[in-house]
């Protein structure tokens, strides 16, 4: 153990009082803490999931090992100090390789936490709701109890909203928690309240019916606000904080566990079977590759194992543990136990990128209009099917048929920085599919990621309409006198062509690193692997719990969404096991 967490371990007894060192968490990079041990359940990943699960197994008295293949980052200021985040930071950030489907190298890197606290530790912060039709999808797949009257009210738990008021902000208490462990809220002052006024003023114009409001959780009335973020103010370092997943369950003083152990910088090779196929440990070794995997060091579990990777990197451990599609495993030279072709499968992300606007000179100074960043997507527009197509949308809704309750379907984030004003967006629900594999049976290998964005012609009409519609927002009357040219990049004016357009967002486009669907929860028939107990299919006491089992991707599946499953999946694993 480290002399930092030896040092936060006598605070938090020294801040409860009657704790001792021996009912603290204990959180720690010695492999000797788990070697040949038993507990009666290990998790593998603290993120999230992981970590939401873990919490909780544990406090009902239940002995719990947390593996994480990266470190403790909450020292960094790029993990806690919200606004100095930089986008493509490679602390705690895996940066994985994506493919094409042809072999090749897509220019981008694929985001995905690498640190105690996982996704959270590193990304946009923005919370709110999804609608509860969505939810509600995930049940008629066949997930019977996965709704939106099942997981609403863990929502409601996992949040502590922090009434901050600013310029251009106000919120909605009746769709807020106020007594978790997540916190909440605006930053304040806002950014940009010029720049936010005057798009406020714009979308309507360009999406008509777009309801702007002031708290986007209010799914039923709103679908246009300034954003809410996993954000609280520190009044001692007067810097505004990260509220992640590792703050909110992990390190908090009235979060302890006296029966909870997390393991730092080691990862989960696979899962150990019995001749049953009921789960009995993992195997496990340093992420330095100082150990060789023919060494790899074993941990036993009396009650359960719980993968909860991630979307990426879930679906690679079981490959590796012989469960997922014969072809893959062979490839691998790997034996394989269960045949289970959805693994790795399904998986989708949400196709973004972005068009700018130069600000006129007059304005370029100007830090109500444009400044040199911080929190970003100041506002946030959910746009439906009739908001994207007012004149058409029905004709769209009837080329996907049984789709049509998965709207709305596009994300605006209107932002500003530099000498500009821009626009990133992406389609909220693509149908557009890729896999994640591994190609080795070494776990220290990344998995081998091809995404297949926008390969389907839903996806490709909406990433062109929408690109367009962003170029007639900064275009409009409300920015007349701000914008110099609405369409400063890329250089496609007014009468460009729709291939035009797709091209160019084919060759900009990026992963929004809102990953779903490699371990989706859905009937194994229709490519699932788990079942609506989390379990995966054809194995027992093994479970997944992470973005990966959300089927299809949800217009909020990023933090409430994910806080509300990986809550309802531990009193699910705790009904499972008694």
């Amino acid at each position: 153990m480290s002399l930092l967490h030896g040092f936060r371990r006598a605070l938090f007894a020294l801040s409860l009082g009657l704790q001792t060192w021996a009912s603290c968490t204990i959180v720690t990079n010695d492999t000797a803490i788990a070697a040949g041990k038993v507990f009666d359940y290990i998790v593998a990943g603290a993120g999230l999931g992981g970590l939401t699960v873990a919490n909780k197994l544990s406090s009902q008295g239940n002995s719990v090992l947390v593996i994480e293949a990266g470190p403790d980052a909450s020292w960094n200021p790029e993990v806690f100090d919200a606004e100095g985040r930089l986008f493509g930071s490679k602390t705690c950030n895996w940066q994985y390789p994506a493919y094409g489907t042809n072999g090749t190298l897509l220019p981008w890197k694929v985001d995905s936490g690498a640190c105690i606290g996982g996704g959270t530790s590193i990304n946009g912060m923005v919370w709110y709701r999804p609608t509860k039709a969505e939810l509600d999808k995930i049940e008629t797949l066949g997930n019977p109890g996965w709704n939106w009257k099942s997981l609403e009210p863990y929502m409601v738990a996992a949040e502590r909203n922090i009434p901050q008021m600013a310029q251009g902000s106000g919120f909605d208490s009746s769709v807020h928690g106020h007594d978790g462990f997540i916190n909440t809220s605006f930053p304040k002052p806002l950014r940009i309240p010029g720049a936010v006024k005057l798009y406020k003023e714009a979308l309507p114009l360009v999406f008509p019916g777009l309801a702007i409001g002031d708290d986007l959780s209010n799914r039923e009335f709103v679908s246009s606000a300034s954003t809410m973020y996993t954000i609280w103010y520190d009044t001692v370092t007067g810097k505004i904080r990260r509220s992640s997943a590792a703050d909110g369950y992990l390190w908090g003083p009235d979060q302890q566990r006296a029966k909870l152990t997390v393991l730092a910088t080691h990862l989960v090779n696979k899962v150990l079977f019995d001749q049953d196929l009921t789960a009995t440990g993992v195997s496990f070794l340093p992420t330095n590759g100082s150990v060789p995997v023919s060494k790899a060091f074993k941990a036993h579990a009396a009650k359960g194992v719980i993968l909860s990777a991630g979307a990426l990197a879930s679906a690679p451990i079981l490959e590796r543990s012989g469960v997922g599609k014969t072809s893959t495993l062979r490839s691998a030279g790997i034996e394989q136990l269960i045949d289970l072709p959805g693994v790795g499968a399904n998986l989708n992300d949400q196709p973004g990128t972005a068009t700018y606007a130069l600000v006129s000179t007059a304005y370029q100074n100007d830090t109500s209009i444009t400044d040199d960043g911080g929190l970003f997507a100041p506002e946030i527009s959910l746009i439906s099917i009739d908001e994207l197509w007012p004149l058409t949308a029905r004709s769209h809704i009837k080329d996907i048929t049984s789709k049509e309750s998965l709207l709305p379907i596009v994300e605006f984030l209107a932002e500003a920085g530099g000498s500009t004003l821009y626009a990133a967006f992406w389609p909220l629900v693509p149908f557009s599919r890729g896999h994640v594999h591994i190609n080795s049976s070494n776990p220290l290998d990344h998995p081998v990621i091809v995404p297949r964005l926008l390969e389907d012609p839903f996806d490709a009409a909406i990433a062109v309409t929408v690109a367009r519609a962003s170029r007639a927002v900064f275009a409009s009357a409300p920015f007349k006198d701000i914008v110099a040219d609405a369409y400063y990049n890329p250089p496609i004016g007014p009468n460009g062509t729709d291939a035009a357009y797709l091209a160019w967002y084919r060759q900009t486009m990026f992963g929004a690193s809102h990953w779903v669907g490699a371990t989706a929860m859905m009937p194994r028939h229709l490519g699932g692997v788990v079942d609506y107990r989390l379990r995966v299919y054809g194995t027992n006491n093994l479970h997944v719990v992470d973005a990966g089992i959300l089927p299809f991707q949800l217009t909020a599946h990023m933090m409430s969404t994910l806080y509300a499953v990986a809550g309802r999946a531990a009193d699910v694993i705790l009904g499972a096991f008694g």
